[in-house]
């Protein structure tokens, strides 16, 4: 009897060591994240093309490293890099210990049209792919997300309102969003965010060369419509 119960503990050890070896093996890497931030609105002037991506680098506390834009259509950048040191961010972490990253943020400058006609995206437009710069030994195999993809927001009916919402996007491996958390809200256009992300297309993130689960940025900035006076 003794002997059939050490072979059976043995048997269900083993068993329990062969269930927990993947989970081990995985490494999990959790990206970094923008942990608060406040309004990100700036009185602008663009008339045809306004999105600006910014590639931010994160040391392992968090704080900004570097910010590099991977899109700038020409104007608002020093303005957007001010607003992003403002922000407080989360370094992302493998297997529980922090590690220096890289995170896309982007700032959609709706064009002020007369009236509340939607603005229509540049022809022209070229995906925003982020560089692979682990090369360089300045990060640790990731890549944020691109942008394959984007669209404006509508502006509402009636509005004279100028303001942002800041919205924080969860991008599976498959490049689909799969959440979306405000950050700063605005009252009467967050749903029109939310109807224009629909619209928006990522590249996934990379993880030594493996699609990853990443976070990345949007910034909003609604100007009151231009008077038709």
């Amino acid at each position: 009897m003794n002997r059939v119960m050490k072979w059976s503990f043995l048997f269900a050890l083993l068993l329990m060591l062969g269930l927990t070896r993947p989970t081990f093996a995985q490494q999990p890497y959790t990206p970094a994240e923008v942990a608060s931030t406040g309004d990100a609105y700036i009185s602008y002037q663009v008339i045809f093309d306004g999105l600006l991506v910014l590639d931010v680098s994160l040391n392992e506390d968090g704080g900004i490293h570097r910010i590099d834009a991977l899109r700038d259509p020409g104007s608002m950048l020093d303005a957007a890099k001010t607003s992003v040191r403002s922000w407080k961010f989360r370094a992302a972490s493998r297997n529980g210990n922090p590690e220096s990253s890289r995170i896309t943020v982007s700032y959609v400058y709706r064009p002020p049209n007369n009236g509340v006609a939607a603005a229509v995206p540049p022809k022209d437009f070229s995906p925003v792919i982020a560089p692979d710069s682990s090369e360089s030994g300045e990060t640790n195999g990731y890549v944020p997300a691109g942008i394959i993809s984007f669209a404006y927001p509508d502006y509402p009916v009636n509005s004279a309102a100028s303001g942002s919402v800041v919205v924080q996007l969860t991008v599976d491996e498959s490049g689909e969003v799969k959440n979306v958390d405000f950050l700063h809200r605005m009252a009467n256009f967050d749903n029109l965010v939310s109807d224009a992300l629909k619209k928006w297309r990522f590249q996934a993130a990379t993880f030594k060369s493996k699609p990853t689960t990443s976070k990345t940025v949007i910034a909003f900035i609604f100007q009151a419509p231009l008077s038709s006076n």
